[in-house]
């Protein structure tokens, strides 16, 4: 007599999927206990972890403490503070988790994905905390008492996720030497600009990278930055930046400015209207002015087309955005890279920018990234790359499992497309990453 057949229903239910997230959350963080040599500081950092995807409304030690079951916050706070363990090697696991995590093939621009850096504020009260002071953050939109963290972060087709960090310290904290010991900032720490910050960063996920032509991208701080820019043309990156319109493009009068350039040459039809790659809500539709620009060392008027079939010579462009129901309004961008990119292909790459700032907001939202107490150096590296694990393993779980039910998969000429919803699904499997 033949065992009966088990029966598996054809639809997998959202209580399926949040067990199977659970499940892979418990992988997720036996794995990464090897980064915490005590026994004690590894079941910690797993309750925080659980803590921060939970469902309580602020992610700070004491409701940490209350979700996992912990009568004192004392615990958490010490995984924080004084426990030993390296927050960086947690980072260098959370970039190759989110690498391997979002690969999929033809996931962005070059065949593999884009790398976009942006800063994000932190309102903090007082003077204690390392770095805070009163400055600008797009977060706020205003001039404000905040620490400010450079972030990088990995975008595919599959989806986007923090990949590393870095305090902002402002140049009033590093001429303080006591104050820069009172918050436990190291010695050897020097002042360093976001652009500065950002490239170190850069020269970290450098060895992780997968093949093919990884672009960069990032907003006007950094784009204006002629060294950051030079950095990444001596590392062979492609990247699309974000510039102001007063930017100089051309040393010529009457083209040196982006805007001035832009108002005085392109005509109404040449304005094409291309994706900028998907969003939440839908494929967003711009309209965009792209021209090649010369090599700044071949000088004004020279033929550029003999180093345009130069394989090992990368173009130039300026790049024009705006929307059609307000084209007085223009985003400006310069960008470099291989002299074959399409046009379709090479706007995607501005488009991506908004991805970091989704991340973040994930982060924010989801796992804590701005609910911390701390205001040590160490303290704020810590919290941080911890939240950021916590947002990269809701963005690996619901690319898998856009996949898995079809809504994301890969044609047969190695580009992906999504055929479902783009709406987040993390918030409907978070039920189920009850501490254990």
């Amino acid at each position: 007599m033949r065992a009966p057949m088990m029966q598996i229903g054809s639809v997998v239910t959202d209580q399926q999927w949040a067990e199977e997230w659970s499940d892979q959350l418990e992988n997720l963080l036996v794995e990464v206990g090897e980064i915490f040599p005590r026994v004690e500081v590894r079941r910690r950092a797993a309750d925080f972890v659980r803590g921060l995807l939970g469902p309580i409304s602020r992610k700070n030690g004491w409701q940490l403490a209350e979700y996992v079951g912990d009568e004192h916050a004392w615990g958490l706070q010490h995984l924080l503070s004084r426990a030993v363990w390296e927050p960086d090697m947690l980072r260098d696991f959370v970039r190759r988790y989110v690498l391997d995590g979002l690969a999929m093939p033809g996931a962005g621009p070059g065949g593999a994905g884009v790398l976009v850096i942006d800063e994000t504020g932190f309102e903090k009260r007082g003077r204690s905390s390392a770095g805070v002071a009163r400055q600008y953050t797009g977060t706020a939109g205003a001039v404000v008492n905040c620490q400010i963290g450079v972030m990088a972060a990995w975008a595919t087709a599959a989806g986007q996720a923090m990949i590393d960090r870095e305090l902002y310290l402002p140049e009033e904290w590093m001429q303080d030497r006591d104050r820069c010991a009172g918050a436990h900032i190291p010695g050897e720490r020097a002042f360093a600009t976001k652009p500065r910050l950002a490239e170190q960063m850069i020269s970290r996920v450098l060895p992780d990278l997968p093949p093919g032509h990884v672009w960069v991208a990032a907003d006007e701080v950094y784009g204006r930055d002629g060294a950051f820019r030079s950095s990444l043309e001596e590392r062979g990156l492609p990247y699309a930046v974000t510039i102001q319109a007063n930017q100089k493009v051309l040393d010529r009068p009457g083209f040196r400015h982006v805007a001035g350039l832009v108002a005085r040459i392109a005509e109404e039809c040449d304005w094409l209207s291309l994706p900028a790659g998907p969003s939440q809500l839908d494929t967003r539709i711009w309209q965009w002015w792209v021209r090649r620009l010369p090599d700044p060392e071949a000088g004004i008027g020279a033929d550029d087309q003999q180093s345009a079939a130069d394989p090992s010579c990368w173009a130039r462009w300026m790049i024009a955005r705006r929307r059609p129901e307000t084209p007085a309004d223009r985003d400006y961008y310069l960008a470099w890279g291989p002299p074959d990119t399409p046009i379709e292909e090479l706007v995607l790459v501005p488009g991506a920018r908004w991805r970091v700032e989704e991340a973040i907001k994930l982060g924010k939202s989801a796992c804590g990234l701005a609910d911390y107490e701390v205001r040590s150096y160490h303290g704020w590296y810590r919290h941080i790359t911890l939240a950021q694990l916590a947002a990269a393993f809701l963005a690996v779980q619901q690319a898998t499992t856009a996949v898995a039910e079809g809504d994301l998969h890969c044609d047969g000429d190695g580009t992906t497309t999504h055929t479902g919803g783009s709406r987040p699904v993390y918030h409907q499997h978070l039920h189920a990453l009850q501490p254990r």
